[in-house]
C-alpha cells in the first residue's frame, strides 16, 4: 500500500519507477529515457507512469467517485414508484436510505481520489523539478550559450506547474468518463431514445470541442513563445539595469519591453477566445442535452412508456451530468496547456550536452602542470603566473579549455582534460569569473560552497573582504539575497573571490578577480593571495601592474596565442607590445 503514502521529496531517482509491489528500477532503455524534441504527448504519459500503483488507484478511485456521482438518481426511480406511488413508506425509506449511503460512499471515494491525485501532482511536479536541475547542473557553462534565461526562468515558474496540473487532470477525466458512460447505459436500460440521446449528443460536443482544443493549442504554444520573450527581456533589464543608468538607456529598453508586452497581451486575448468556447460548451452543452430528454421522457410519460418515477430519475441522471461535462472542459484545457509546458521542457531536456568520454582516466599526480596547446598557455605547477591580454575575452577562452568547459586538447600532466572525470577535474581546477554568479544564504554559506567552510575566515582575509563583512549586521551569519545586490560591485567581486580560495584548488584559473576594487585594496588582496596559494598554482588574467609586477611569470597573449614570456620588467623591456598594453594600464 505503498501508493496511498504522500511520495518522499525531493526524489531519490527521478527516473526511477515503482510498481505494485516495491520500487524497481526501469527496464533497460527506459531508465536512459530522453524525451526527444516534439514529443510532449509522450513525455506526459511517462510521467503520469513513474508510480503505477499511485496511478491506477488515483484512477480506480476516481472513477468510482465520479463515475458513481451521476448514478445516485436511479435510487429516485424506486423511491418515487415503489415508495410515493405505490404509498410504501417502508419502500420509500430504504431507497432513501440506500441513496444517503451511496452519498457517504462517493464523497468517502472522492476525499480519496483527491488525495491521491494530489500525490500524483507533486510527484510528477518533483520529478520534472529535478530533472530541469539536473539538465542544467550538466549543461554547466554551455547552458548560457544555448538557452536563453527567459526559457529556464519560464520552464521553472510555469511549466513545471502546469505539467503538474495536467497530470492531476488525467485522474477526474476517466473519473467522468466513466460517469458518462454509467449514465448513457442507465437511459438505455431506461429508454432507448434516451440513450441514443445522450451517446449522439455526448459525440457531437466532442466533435465540436475538436477544433476549439486545437485552436487552443495554437495559441497557447504562441502565448508561451511572448511570455519566454517577456521574461529575457526583463531578465536583460534587472542585469544590466545599473549599465542602462549609467548610458541613459533605460527609456529605449523600456519601449522593449512595452512593445514586448504588447505582443504578450495580444497573445492572451487570443488564448481567451478558444477558452471561453471551450467554457461556453461546459455549461451550455449539458443543458441542451437536459433539455432534450426531458422532453423527450415527457412525451414518454404521456404515453405511458415510462413511469413518472424513471421520468424523475432521467432528469436527475442529465442533470448530473451537468458537473463531469463541465470538469471535462476545464480538464482539457489544463491538459492543453500542460502539453505546451511538456513541449518547453522537453526542448531543454534534449540540448545537447557534451559527450562524456569513452574512458575516464585518472587525473595526473599532484602539482602537474596545465596545459593548453591551441595557445601555447602552460600553467606550472605552485607558480603564480599573471596572462596578459589586450582582450579579455581570449583569455577567458583559454581558462575554458584548460577547465574542461569546452572542447579541447588540453593536457593536465600526461592527461587530456577532456578524458578526466568531471567531478575530479573541477575539485583540482577552478575557474573563476570576475562576474561569476552569487547564490542567496548567509556570508559564511557563500564564501564556504560546497567544501570550504574550514577556510572561510582565511579566505575572506585573503580577498580583503574582512571589512566588508565587518560592515553586515550579523557579519558572517548575515543572510543576503542572491547576488548580493545589496553590496557594492568591489564589494560582491571580494565576496567572489574569497568564495575560489575557499575551495582550495590545485589550480586556481582568475579572470580579471580585481577588476573593480580601488588600487590600495588591489596590492592588498596581490600580496595575501599570493602568500595564501603558496605551492599552489595560480594563473590571474590581468594587465594591472600589481599583478604582473607579483607574478611569478606573465605570459603574454596576442591574437590567442602566447607571443612572449618572462618576468614583467623582461617583458616590458623586450616587447614593444606588452610595454604599451601595461604602459596604457598605468595610465
Amino acid at each position: 500500500m505503498r501508493f496511498l503514502r504522500a511520495p518522499e521529496l525531493p526524489l531519490d531517482d527521478p527516473l526511477r519507477s515503482e510498481g505494485f509491489r516495491a520500487a524497481r528500477a526501469l527496464p533497460a532503455g527506459d531508465a536512459d529515457f530522453k524525451p526527444a524534441p516534439g514529443t510532449p504527448w509522450r513525455y506526459i504519459v511517462w510521467l503520469a507512469s513513474r508510480r503505477k500503483g499511485l496511478m491506477t488507484a488515483a484512477l480506480v478511485t476516481s472513477g468510482i467517485a465520479l463515475g458513481a456521482l451521476p448514478v445516485l438518481p436511479f435510487f429516485l426511480t424506486g423511491a418515487v414508484d415503489d415508495g410515493l406511488r405505490e404509498r410504501d413508506w417502508g419502500a420509500l425509506v430504504a431507497w432513501s436510505l440506500g441513496m444517503v449511503l451511496a452519498g457517504f460512499f462517493t464523497a468517502a471515494a472522492i476525499v480519496v481520489s483527491h488525495r491521491l491525485t494530489v500525490y500524483w501532482r507533486m510527484d510528477a511536479a518533483y520529478r520534472t523539478l529535478q530533472l530541469a536541475t539536473r539538465k542544467v547542473n550538466r549543461l554547466g557553462d554551455d547552458l548560457r550559450r544555448q538557452v536563453t534565461t527567459g526559457q529556464v526562468v519560464s520552464v521553472g515558474a510555469t511549466d513545471i506547474n502546469r505539467i503538474a496540473w495536467a497530470v492531476d487532470s488525467l485522474s477526474p477525466i476517466a473519473g467522468c468518463g466513466i460517469g458518462l458512460i454509467a449514465v448513457g447505459v442507465l437511459l438505455f436500460n431506461t429508454s432507448v431514445a434516451l440513450g441514443l440521446t445522450i451517446f449522439i449528443g455526448v459525440f457531437i460536443v466532442g466533435i465540436v470541442t475538436g477544433p476549439v482544443l486545437t485552436k487552443l493549442q495554437s495559441s497557447q504554444e504562441r502565448y508561451r513563445e511572448r511570455v519566454g520573450d517577456i521574461a529575457d527581456r526583463a531578465s536583460d533589464i534587472v542585469s544590466g539595469l545599473r549599465v542602462l543608468r549609467g548610458i541613459g538607456g533605460e527609456a529605449r529598453f523600456n519601449a522593449s519591453y512595452r512593445k514586448d508586452s504588447d505582443a504578450l497581451r495580444e497573445a492572451g486575448y487570443k488564448v481567451a477566445g478558444p477558452a471561453a468556447w471551450l467554457n461556453a460548451l461546459g455549461e451550455g452543452a449539458p443543458a441542451i442535452l437536459l433539455g432534450v430528454v426531458i422532453w423527450i421522457a415527457g412525451r414518454q410519460v404521456a404515453s405511458g412508456d415510462l413511469t413518472p418515477g424513471q421520468m424523475v430519475a432521467a432528469f436527475g441522471y442529465t442533470g448530473a451530468l451537468m458537473l463531469p461535462v463541465h470538469w471535462l472542459i476545464g480538464c482539457s484545457y489544463r491538459i492543453i496547456e500542460g502539453r505546451v509546458a511538456a513541449g518547453k521542457v522537453c526542448e531543454l531536456l534534449a540540448v545537447p550536452e557534451r559527450e562524456a568520454p569513452e574512458q575516464v582516466l585518472p587525473g595526473p599526480r599532484e602539482g602537474a602542470e596545465l596545459h593548453d596547446p591551441e595557445s601555447g598557455l602552460t600553467v606550472a605547477g605552485g607558480e603564480l603566473l599573471a596572462v596578459a591580454s589586450a582582450d579579455s575575452d581570449q583569455i577567458a577562452t583559454v581558462f575554458d579549455r584548460l577547465g574542461g568547459y569546452t572542447d579541447s586538447g588540453a593536457r593536465f600532466g600526461d592527461v587530456p582534460v577532456a578524458q578526466l572525470d568531471r567531478d575530479e577535474l573541477r575539485r583540482r581546477v577552478l575557474v573563476a569569473e570576475h562576474d561569476a554568479y552569487l547564490f542567496a544564504g548567509t556570508v559564511a554559506q557563500i564564501v564556504a560552497a560546497r567544501d570550504g567552510h574550514d577556510r572561510v575566515e582565511t579566505a575572506v582575509e585573503a580577498a580583503s573582504a574582512a571589512d566588508v563583512v565587518e560592515s553586515l549586521p550579523e557579519g558572517l551569519d548575515t543572510e543576503v539575497d542572491n547576488q548580493a545586490r545589496t553590496l557594492s560591485g568591489g564589494q560582491r567581486q571580494r565576496l567572489r573571490l574569497a568564495r575560489a580560495i575557499a575551495a582550495h584548488p590545485e589550480t586556481l584559473l582568475l579572470h580579471e578577480p580585481t577588476s573593480a576594487v580601488d588600487s590600495h585594496t588591489e596590492a592588498r588582496i596581490v600580496d595575501r593571495l599570493a602568500e595564501a596559494r603558496t605551492g599552489r598554482a595560480t594563473a590571474i588574467a590581468t594587465t594591472s601592474p600589481l599583478w604582473l609586477g607579483r607574478a611569478d611569470r606573465v605570459a603574454f597573449v596576442h591574437g590567442g596565442k602566447v607571443v612572449a614570456t618572462g618576468s614583467h620588467h623582461e617583458l616590458a623591456a623586450q616587447n614593444p607590445d606588452y610595454r604599451a598594453l601595461v604602459t596604457r594600464e598605468a595610465q
